[in-house]
């Protein structure tokens, strides 16, 4: 039987980065079924389009079809599923995410073409749907519960699939890596709680390690982004990951996700010696009173203290912001920009407040009588907002500039490589690199060859080193 798994961004989103890359989780059900047994092909038809995706799938003739289904790639997505099964009848199409997974009944309502739905979690699921279409056994239940894998360990790591690929580039599909399942926080805006059932599974540090090792051999990749909700929620694992991955001497560099109650001085120091070099904060907000509606259980005391930190031991700083929640006036907006001008990030995104099914706002919102399912059927937008008035959008240019401004003076000079080195290790290689590149860029290349010289001497094996004198060295050959 010919398992095709595919995904596709709406076409007008195929040069975002993040937006026109397969999710994760279905790289890891890939990995999964292939494991059992399944023929599998990979395919992001995302730079295609669904015309062009719809001719590659009638080439496959796979016989079942399995698409991830999220808000901001749903009417692209509706549109091959409706034309896929007009031109192959036989091909049985399921489909899984967050978006299918919340709006399963209205779904099956209205899109006769989707034979399942896989809900929540789909490794197990989908293998056991599978099994039985193979089998000739017929359910008459379409949509399909998750079963939990406990001890993901026993998944195999998504960069393990080796089927066919279509559409991927597995230099940039495999270096976005998922080390845990869940989050027990219960922020307004996000269905993680609910998707995941509010419980945190983990990998272990071993596996990851194990993973990031059998990825940089295969495809050579040498810098990685962690994509967990809270990659930093355990500390205990995540110093244990950072103690094998910098004793395994990869010398990977990568970033990560975190919340600002989860992190201290200690553990950015041993992410930084294990080649962490960026980490992104869900900041949201600058006043007190738009965290307590976001209920994100954080302060700006601890905003300001983690930002500090990170600062400290010279780890570039970034930060989600978001706007446009009810009740949020000019004076919050003041405050979430004096804020940036304290804490000094590297850089930012602001986000308008976005309803999606499964949040806690969304079903606040629906309570009320504003909004109703059927508004993901009609709207031809991609999302769908808390907030229509245009103060939002002024608010967020407000934003977006003084993260602008603040650039000019978050940027690491020399006095904070100095305080850097006395923090996390005079040792520590990416400070190397990041003062190097800091020279690189102010066009003092005679430090920035200084920087990358003492990687080499004392990393011989680290290829960043070698990499930015290679760099170096044609700029220098140009101007010479």
């Amino acid at each position: 039987m010919k398992v095709l798994l595919a995904y596709l961004c709406h076409y007008q989103d195929r040069h975002d980065y993040f937006m026109s890359i397969i999710p994760v989780g279905l790289v890891s059900i890939a990995a999964y079924l292939e494991k059992q047994g399944f023929d599998v092909t990979l395919a992001n038809f995302s730079q295609m389009g669904h015309r062009k995706a719809l001719h590659k799938i009638t080439e496959l003739k796979p016989d079942v079809l399995g698409l991830s289904l999220f808000t901001h790639n749903r009417i692209d997505t509706f549109k091959l599923i409706k034309a896929v099964k007009k031109a192959r009848p036989r091909t049985i199409i399921a489909i899984g995410g967050p978006h299918a997974t919340f709006l399963a009944d209205e779904i099956i309502r209205r899109y006769s073409e989707v034979e399942y739905i896989i809900s929540g979690e789909g490794e197990k699921s989908f293998s056991r749907l599978l099994n039985r279409i193979a089998q000739g056994q017929k359910t008459d239940r379409k949509i399909i519960s998750s079963e939990l894998v406990e001890d993901l360990d026993t998944l195999p790591p998504p960069g393990n699939f080796s089927g066919t690929l279509i559409g991927v580039e597995p230099q940039e599909q495999f270096s976005f890596i998922i080390t845990s399942r869940g989050c027990p926080h219960q922020c307004v805006f996000c269905s993680s709680p609910r998707f995941w059932k509010r419980k945190v599974r983990y990998r272990s540090p071993q596996h990851i390690v194990q993973e990031i090792q059998f990825l940089n051999k295969k495809y050579g990749i040498i810098y990685f982004s962690i994509r967990d909700d809270n990659f930093t929620l355990c500390k205990e694992r995540v110093m244990r990951f950072a103690k094998l991955l910098q004793d395994s001497q990869l010398y990977i560099m990568w970033n990560c996700q975190a919340r600002v109650d989860t992190i201290d001085e200690e553990m950015l120091i041993a992410m930084k010696q294990a080649g962490l070099e960026h980490i992104q904060y869900g900041v949201e907000s600058g006043s007190e009173k738009i965290l307590r509606l976001y209920n994100k259980y954080s302060s700006i005391e601890k905003i300001n203290k983690a930002a500090a930190i990170t600062r400290r031991v010279g780890v570039y700083l970034s930060v989600y912001l978001m706007t446009g929640m009810e009740g949020e006036g000019q004076g919050d907006i003041n405050k979430t920009k004096d804020l940036i001008k304290k804490i000094c990030p590297n850089d930012g995104i602001v986000s308008p407040v976005a309803l999606y099914p499964g949040t806690c706002l969304y079903e606040q919102v629906q309570k009320k009588g504003e909004i109703v399912d059927d508004i993901w059927f009609d709207t031809k937008e991609s999302g769908v907002y808390l907030r229509k008035d245009r103060q939002v959008s002024q608010w967020m240019t407000e934003l977006l500039l003084e993260l602008e401004r603040t650039k000019k003076i978050s940027r690491y000079y020399d006095n904070n490589f100095t305080l850097h080195r006395q923090v996390a290790g005079r040792e520590c290689w990416v400070t190397d690199i990041l003062e190097g590149d800091y020279y690189f860029e102010e066009g003092k290349y005679r430090k920035a060859q200084e920087c990358y010289q003492k990687i080499l001497n004392n990393h011989p094996q680290n290829p960043w080193g070698s990499l930015r004198m290679k760099k170096l060295q044609k700029v220098l050959s140009k101007k010479s």
